[in-house]
């Protein structure tokens, strides 16, 4: 509880301390709003601590700023869609790749093989991914992995608005030894 009240503090303390240093009315109100959003969300830390539990919210973060991304990269591979930039394509599927990793890893999955379809015509539209997975922990694949990789195709679909049927996921095969 100290280190909230201890995070409140500074928080407040940095807002003000911005806000004298600012010209007046010049970014004043930008300051004000995501100052108040970055105070907002140090003051909600432990109700949202208590309602997301393990780690959670975290997680539900970095997917969905993982789901902006992804709509940024998307919108601006649209304007330079009349570039045809073979260098920029590569660019944006070697994020998506990336991007589909790690979510594969926020599930508990470690990727060794990330694929994907594009639309003939609109060669920047994602229209399926295939990976190949194994689990993250040793012990090899149970009920829980199969967990897992359902909630990767559930976390991967609602990213690229693709369907569940479009995301196919693979489990790797042990190396006999």
């Amino acid at each position: 509880m100290s280190a909230w009240m201890k995070s409140l503090t500074g928080c407040l303390c940095i807002l003000t301390i911005l806000l004298h240093l600012l010209p007046r009315g010049r970014f004043e109100k930008y300051v004000r709003f995501y100052g108040g959003l970055l105070f907002f969300l140090v003051a909600m830390g432990p109700l949202l601590d208590l309602l997301a539990g393990d780690g959670a919210l975290e997680r539900l973060l970095s997917l969905e700023f993982l789901r902006e991304e992804y709509f940024d990269l998307e919108t601006t591979s649209e304007g330079m869609a009349e570039l045809k930039n073979d260098r920029i394509l590569e660019a944006y599927r070697r994020e998506i790749r990336r991007q589909a990793g790690e979510i594969a890893a926020a599930c508990g999955l470690e990727t060794s093989e990330v694929s994907l379809t594009f639309d003939a015509e609109n060669e920047y539209r994602l229209t399926g991914i295939s990976m190949e997975v194994s689990a993250g922990a040793p012990g090899g694949w149970g009920a829980q992995e199969d967990a897992a990789a359902e909630a990767a195709r559930r976390e991967l679909a609602g990213v690229y608005a693709l369907g569940e049927n479009q995301i196919r996921i693979r489990r790797r095969e042990a190396a006999a030894g």
